[in-house]
C-alpha cells in the first residue's frame, strides 16, 4: 500500500485509526512494564504521555519515562559518565543492519528533510533536528568547553567552516544507504584527526550532549530501542536526559504546546490568499 493510499484511510476513518492506535499503546504500555520487557531489569517506575495528532489525522506521542535504578548524570563523576554510556549502549541504538527485526523497518527511522524542519541560520539553512547526526568511533557525552578554553574569533570561524563542510560531505553519504565507510576512514576522507574532529563537535555546545556510536551511513537514522521496534514496528527517536532541568521544560512546552501545524493544501491557499491582499 502507498503512501498516499494509507493517508486516505486516516483521513475517511480517523476514529478507527485512533482506537487502534490506542489499543496498540495499551499493550505496549503493558510490555514496557514487564519485568521481562526492552529496560534490562530497569523497572519502569513511571511515564509522562502526551499525544498529538497530525494535520492528517494520524496520533503519535511524547513520551517520558522513568527508570528504576537508571544511572544519574554527573560530569564530575568518571565512574557517573561510564555507567550513563554503558546503560546507554544497552537500551538506545543507531545500528542500520539490526539483527532483532527487518532492515526495512530501519526506513522507518531513517529522517527525510522537509519544510518543517528547515531553519536559516546566518545565512544557511540547517536541519532543525541537528541531522546529519556526526558520525562517531564509540558513544559519548560530550560537554561544552569551559571558560578556561577560549577561542578567538578567528579560530570560531574557521571551526564553523570546517563543520558546514563536514555537515555538506554527511549529505552526500547519507544518500548512499550502502555506504561502508568507517568512522576511520570517513576522517581520513575529511582530513581530519580525531582530537580536532571531537573539538569541532563541541565547539557550539551550550550543555552536554549524548553522541551516539554511529556509522557514517547511519547519520539520518533516529535513535531507537531493538526491542520496542520489533514490537511496535514504527518511528521512534530515543533520547537519555542528561540534564533533570532540560527534562522540566520539555515537559512544559509539550503541556502548553498548540496544535499549529499547517499542510501543504493550506499553505498554498494562504500564499494564494496574499498574492490579493
Amino acid at each position: 500500500m502507498n503512501y498516499e493510499k494509507k493517508c486516505d484511510l486516516i483521513r475517511n476513518d480517523p476514529v478507527t485509526c485512533v482506537r487502534y492506535f490506542e489499543h496498540r499503546l495499551k499493550c505496549l504500555w503493558e510490555i514496557l512494564s514487564a519485568p521481562c520487557g526492552p529496560f534490562h531489569g530497569y523497572e519502569l517506575e513511571d511515564k509522562y504521555v502526551r499525544v498529538e495528532f497530525q494535520v492528517r489525522g494520524s496520533p503519535h506521542i511524547y513520551a517520558l519515562l522513568w527508570l528504576k535504578n537508571a544511572p544519574k548524570y554527573d560530569k564530575n563523576n568518571p565512574e557517573s559518565i561510564e555507567k550513563c554510556i554503558e546503560f546507554i549502549d544497552k537500551l538506545i541504538s543507531v545500528n542500520s543492519k539490526p539483527t532483532e527485526f527487518s532492515e526495512e523497518l530501519i526506513n522507518l527511522q531513517r529522517h527525510k528533510h522537509s519544510h518543517t524542519c528547515k531553519k536559516h541560520v546566518n545565512g544557511c539553512i540547517i536541519c532543525r533536528f541537528g541531522i546529519p547526526y556526526f558520525p562517531m568511533k564509540k558513544t559519548m557525552i560530550l560537554e561544552p568547553f569551559g571558560d578556561d578554553k577560549k577561542f578567538t574569533k578567528k579560530e570560531r570561524e574557521e571551526i564553523c567552516k570546517n563543520k558546514q563542510i563536514v555537515i555538506k560531505e554527511l549529505e552526500k553519504i547519507s544518500r548512499d544507504t550502502d555506504n561502508s565507510l568507517t568512522f576511520d576512514e570517513f576522517l581520513k576522507h575529511i582530513d581530519m584527526s580525531e582530537e580536532e574532529y571531537i573539538k569541532m563537535v563541541r565547539v557550539e555546545l551550550i550543555k552536554a550532549k549524548v553522541s551516539l556510536k554511529r556509522a557514517p551511513n547511519e547519520v539520518r537514522i533516529n535513535a531507537y530501542n531493538s526491542v520496542m521496534m520489533s514490537l511496535h514496528k514504527a518511528n521512534m527517536d530515543i533520547q537519555f536526559i542528561l540534564d533533570p532541568y532540560a527534562c522540566l521544560m520539555y515537559c512544559i512546552d509539550y503541556i502548553s504546546k498548540s496544535e499549529n501545524g499547517m499542510s501543504k493544501l493550506l499553505r498554498e491557499a494562504l500564499n494564494e490568499l496574499k498574492k490579493w491582499q
